[in-house]
């Protein structure tokens, strides 16, 4: 049996009922009226329990599991052994065994708390509320002064939607300790639950009341105004704390709601700013709502300045908030200052080092930057501090593949490709893509193929791979009906995509038809955009014009390739020659 997850659950299911706070909790043995054990049993038996416990806080569930069972051997009617075996059965997730071992337990000696609140809870984690409430029902009959009895009966009778049996449990625990805000918000809910929206107003009136210092009551007051559709009911209510509290700050926030509902944006940002600077809001809750308005924050084009002073003044007095620092990456990212949104992830790293997104994002910047040195030095540092995330090992190959260190980029992606997990196919898919190319670039041509063929065994679609698979095929003169298939289906998937077009003109041209590839390498010609390299579809352009008998306008093509960047021996000779025999 393995019940070591479920153990900790169940355990925690019962402290949240109750306030222990000890981490390990000897339960007492329960004492016969009349001791039916010899000394010599007795003994054994102590000798067993206290074993039991022992193998329990060590977290060695099986074994002691079997140790309780040998104590009921003994003794069958010991309600502390039938209690601690009731646990570890319900640990196993055998739940009628733990069922009749805690129900004897509670029969054996029905006066103990912690028995009871043991059974209660195993009935609630099977959702068997009646008896739930019946065992909870007894137990409040014998301590009718415990406050968490009250909790109990309270959270099953919502569930069995008995919401009157429910508030009637909560009033006998605001009896016992006191108007608060936890009971006065979880009885107005109730009422809420019914249609009683009076009685549930009135609960949160009985708060503001009781603390008429407390602003926190009055929003909140305001806030079910909203819910209720009465938007000048609670915007009243929200000047008037402002009136009497200036600097509160959750009023703010929540008239940001106001005026984003009433569709006046720019009233509900100019509330959040205010809520973001005042003193009176915690940090947390600041980057909470910080990070529910950065967009707006940031889109705000009017404010710019002011944006950006707010999250200075936010960076400076928060500087170890790790988010604050986040969001503000995100204001500098979007104005397109990346030296500074990559400092501002550093400083992330500093305080966090254990952060992937922001290692992530970092990593980013940089490639943005095509800073493929400074990619080396941060997958570097990143792997040091995370080593089993697959991404780093991915961008570092990237890196290397861009600065010509092709073994070295080979040697990354081969580490980190065993770190990959079973499910993330289309990473795995692109590692081998990447090892693939390296192949290529080695000249190792049926290793690269093999790889091609790895990478889209993972991801079938991956357009990428398809595309340069294809197009190395092409290259090679082999299996180019298999390639046309493959850039036939890039181009059915992205049909306004140069590259794939090219792609698949130059199968075409490669298979003799000339005419075809013609009409898909003006197609290409057509889509480029300023920022794509021209030199290659450029010379491809010129090539199938020549077998289509347009010299001159493919020398025109070739031409503008060289003077595009393309300077090869071949490109060079087709020029100097005019051309090519034909055949």
């Amino acid at each position: 049996m393995h019940m070591h997850k479920k153990y900790f659950l169940f355990c925690l299911f019962v402290v949240a009922f109750c306030s222990f706070s000890t981490a390990k909790t000897v339960v007492p043995k329960a004492k016969p009226v009349v001791n039916h054990l010899s000394e010599a049993q007795q003994r054994q038996f102590d000798y067993y329990f206290y074993e039991g416990i022992r193998l329990k806080d060590n977290q060695k569930y099986d074994q002691a599991l079997e140790t309780f069972r040998l104590c009921l051997a003994i003794d069958s009617l010991d309600a502390g052994a039938l209690s601690e075996a009731g646990i570890l059965y319900s640990g196993a997730g055998l739940n009628n065994e733990a069922l009749k071992c805690m129900e004897k337990a509670v029969k054996y000696d029905p006066t103990n708390w912690w028995y009871n609140v043991q059974l209660i809870s195993m009935y609630s984690e099977l959702k068997n509320w009646k008896k739930a409430i019946q065992v909870a029902t007894e137990l409040q009959k014998r301590y009718p002064n415990k406050e968490d009895v009250y909790s109990m009966l309270a959270s099953f009778y919502k569930e069995t939607k008995e919401y009157d049996k429910a508030i009637a449990a909560l009033d006998k625990l605001e009896g016992i300790s006191g108007i608060n805000q936890a009971i006065s918000i979880e009885k107005f809910q109730l009422y809420y639950m019914q249609n009683k929206q009076k009685k549930g107003t009135a609960e949160i009136d009985k708060l503001v009341n009781k603390f008429p210092t407390d602003s926190r009551y009055k929003v909140l007051r305001g806030d079910i105004f909203m819910q209720q559709k009465m938007l000048q009911n609670a915007f009243e209510v929200y000047q008037q704390v402002l009136k009497d509290d200036p600097q509160n700050a959750t009023v703010y926030v929540s008239l940001s709601e106001y005026y984003n509902t009433v569709n006046e944006p720019q009233k509900a940002l100019e509330a959040i700013v205010s809520a973001l600077k005042s003193e009176q809001l915690d940090a947390e809750t600041k980057v909470q709502v910080l990070g529910q308005y950065v967009e707006k924050l940031v889109q705000d084009s009017t404010k710019l300045n002011e944006t950006e002073s707010l999250f200075k003044l936010l960076v400076d007095r928060y500087p170890m908030e790790e988010q604050v620092h986040g969001y503000y990456a995100v204001f500098l990212q979007y104005k397109k200052r990346n030296a500074e949104a990559i400092s501002e992830l550093e400083t992330m790293i500093n305080i966090n080092p254990k952060n992937e997104q922001t290692w992530l994002r970092l990593i980013q910047g940089y490639t943005s930057d095509q800073n493929f040195n400074q990619i080396m030095s941060v997958t570097q540092h990143a792997i040091e501090n995370l080593p089993k995330q697959p991404l780093w090992y991915f961008y570092r190959g990237i890196a290397q593949y861009q600065l010509a260190d092709y073994t070295g980029a080979m040697a990354t992606y081969k580490t980190g490709l065993p770190l990959i997990p079973t499910e993330q196919d289309i990473l795995k898919s692109n590692f081998y893509a990447q090892i693939a190319d390296i192949y290529f670039k080695l000249e190792k041509k049926d290793s690269a193929f093999a790889n091609y063929e790895q990478s889209l065994a993972a991801n079938p679609k991956n357009i990428m791979v398809m595309n340069n698979y294809a197009y190395y095929l092409s290259l090679e003169k082999a299996e180019l009906k298999k390639a046309e298939r493959m850039s036939a289906k890039t181009v059915e998937l992205e049909p306004k995509n140069s590259t794939y077009l090219d792609t698949y003109a130059w199968i075409l041209y490669q298979e003799g038809n000339y005419s075809l590839a013609k009409f898909y390498i003006e197609r290409a010609m057509d889509n480029l955009s300023k920022e794509e390299e021209h030199g290659v579809i450029l010379e491809h352009y010129g090539d199938i014009l020549w077998m289509s008998k347009m010299d001159d306008k493919a020398l025109e093509m070739w031409q503008k390739s060289l003077e595009a960047g393309n300077k090869t021996d071949e490109l060079k000779k087709k020029i100097e020659n005019k051309g090519w025999v034909r055949p």
